[in-house]
């Protein structure tokens, strides 16, 4: 119970951190329009395009797969960074506005395009050796390995806002951090996220509940349904998304620098890290 009572009250923290300055809540809202984009203007053109001159081709597949993870972890990148460093700017007293995040995730480009290159070689390579594996083997190949890697690159987001090093330095500050400050930082962080996680499986229901309402014939209750449904799962998602990014600027910084921000606790904090060594 220590653990849950501890991310819950970081994000509650952390909301109130996004109620100071709303316009965090939109970082989110451009990393997935700019994915959607992304698939919609390249990755589908290049699959269509693809077909009609390979047809049905595995090579093609992966070269599509790898285009696709390249894109979209440069984006979600840039406006990851973005949303981190207008974060911290907030947790400072400052008022950050929307371009100010923006600017610094521009100025990062050329280690966000890096970071995006290493991060979508990695999920490649795990996607391949579950593809070879298959079955059981291929999907704990998958689920262990991912787990892994969102571990060590856990403050990664942070660090290439705050301080703009490489990607390697990045990874590996990440996970200096990790090792030495390890304790519930991982537990806390899935805390921050249950609550929204709750509501967007919420939000799947009804939607859920609207089709099959409106497949029986009764449209005028299914559409509406539909749509609250929809927009429950966005809203849960984008504020699920910039709490675990406030989240994650408050411990790094707590962890590296032993900044307490204004309406966070010391208590909670150092609950989130616990050295190795005090653990039993």
């Amino acid at each position: 119970m220590g653990r849950f009572r501890t991310g819950i009250h970081m994000a509650r923290a952390s909301w109130r951190v996004v109620r100071k300055e709303k316009s965090l809540l939109a970082f989110p809202v451009l990393a997935a329009v700019f994915g959607l984009g992304y698939a919609l203007l390249v990755v589908a053109p290049l699959g269509l395009i693809g077909f009609v001159a390979f047809g049905e081709n595995a090579i093609l597949g992966w070269v599509l797969l790898a285009i696709a993870l390249l894109g979209m972890n440069i984006g979600a990148t840039f406006f990851g960074v973005a949303a981190a460093s207008n974060a911290s700017r907030v947790l400072n007293g400052e008022e950050p506005k929307l371009g100010d995040g923006l600017r610094v995730a521009r100025s990062r480009l050329k280690v966000i395009i890096q970071w995006g290159v290493v991060s979508a070689t990695v999920g490649l390579v795990l996607q391949l050796v579950s593809e070879r594996a298959g079955g059981l083997g291929g999907a704990l190949v998958q689920m262990i390995g991912g787990a892994a890697w969102s571990i060590a690159s856990f403050f990664v987001l942070p660090i290439l806002a705050l301080e703009g090093v490489g990607p390697f330095d990045a990874i590996k500050k990440s996970l200096s951090v990790v090792r030495e400050k390890w304790g519930e930082s991982l537990a806390g962080g899935a805390v921050v996220s249950l609550i929204p996680g709750l509501i967007a499986i919420a939000g799947v229901i009804v939607g859920v509940l609207g089709v099959l309402i409106g497949l029986g014939g009764q449209w005028v209750l299914g559409a509406p349904l539909i749509v609250i449904g929809v927009v429950v799962l966005v809203v849960a998602i984008t504020v699920g998304q910039i709490l675990h990014a406030v989240f994650t600027v408050v411990v790094y910084r707590y962890a590296t620098e032993g900044a307490v921000p204004e309406g966070f606790s010391a208590g909670d904090l150092d609950a989130v890290f616990r050295p190795k060594k005090q653990r039993r």
